[in-house]
């Protein structure tokens, strides 16, 4: 018995200097890869928004349609197993005469199935009203709580009319409702029935004051929208490229092992963390909007970058 525990004992020892580095290069590691790659030409993207002689956008209103609880250490590399509050939002660009919706949070089966702690009915049914009266709707990438809201609608075939989805991000979603991933809304591939998606060009304007640019790495489709108000504010909104501003800030990633099960690309997005490390610097009036980060919403409410409800 004696010599059993002594085994037993080593081979705990053994699984213990096993499991920290393990834990450490799932978990707490971030380098920046040499392969990190990514730029933005501020001075493009201005050109674009500035292009159009139509009026540009007067507000920009922010609907919350739910909430993730998420421990920090699965938002950023190396963080604590405290819960964060992580807002999952639909904003809209509003014009004198129209609106462009920007991402559609999810719908309250896509809430469950993500097993979110909030899900405001009232607010969604907003988020439809504001659909169903957008001129145009985009999506900063194919993930279901930003893209759910709108394949959830049931009168998705018009709305459709009105999507202006990439076509890499329609070939994402086509194949998630193909493999009935378990976070996809109850969809029918026949909504894309004709539909063709908009070219994936670096820099594209959306509509007046508001550049879509290409970020792949979060997932294929994964883009960023820069928007220019009528006042002159400037609003980057990052989609999930960053959950967190302080992936930004500290140019971490979120750990290994999200990423691997949320299938990205860790050098791509690392690349895209240093340019947008590089600009928050450079560019301080350039207001940076991460995807699920309730601190930076509060901030842009308070700052009157954003206003609350559709």
């Amino acid at each position: 018995m004696t010599k059993v525990l002594k085994w037993l004992g080593y081979t705990a020892l053994v699984l213990v200097i096993i499991s920290i580095p393990a834990y450490w290069w799932l978990a707490m590691e971030s380098h920046v890869p040499s392969s990190a790659r990514y730029s933005i030409d501020m001075t493009a993207v201005r050109r674009l928004a500035d292009a159009s002689v139509a009026d540009l956008p007067v507000a920009i209103r922010v609907e919350t349609i739910g909430h993730l609880m998420v421990p920090e250490a699965f938002t950023i590399a190396g963080g604590g197993w405290q819960k964060l509050d992580m807002p999952v939002s639909a904003y809209e660009i509003v014009y004198k005469d129209h609106a462009v919706v920007v991402d559609t949070a999810f719908n309250a089966d896509v809430a469950k199935q993500m097993g979110a702690n909030v899900f405001d009915d009232a607010a969604y049914a907003r988020l439809g009203v504001a659909l169903a009266a957008a001129q145009l709707i985009i999506v900063t990438h194919e993930h279901p709580d930003h893209v759910g809201g709108l394949l959830a609608q049931p009168n998705l075939k018009d709305l459709m009319g009105k999507a202006r989805l990439t076509q890499v991000q329609v070939t994402a979603l086509k194949k998630a409702i193909r493999e009935a991933q378990i976070s996809t809304p109850n969809v029918s591939l026949a909504a894309f029935d004709g539909y063709q998606g908009i070219d994936d060009e670096p820099y594209q304007t959306i509509a007046p004051g508001v550049v879509l640019i290409k970020a792949p790495g979060h997932t294929p489709g994964s883009q960023m929208v820069f928007v220019k108000r009528a006042d002159g504010q400037e609003i980057l909104f990052l989609g999930d490229v960053a959950w967190q501003m302080r992936n930004i800030e500290k140019v971490r990633e979120r750990p290994r092992f999200v990423t691997w099960l949320a299938e990205e690309d860790r050098a791509a997005v690392m690349g895209e963390f240093v340019e947008l490390h590089r600009l928050h610097a450079a560019e301080p009036n350039l207001n940076m909007m991460p995807g699920h980060d309730s601190a930076e919403l509060t901030r842009f409410l308070q700052a009157g970058l954003l206003t609350k409800g559709f």
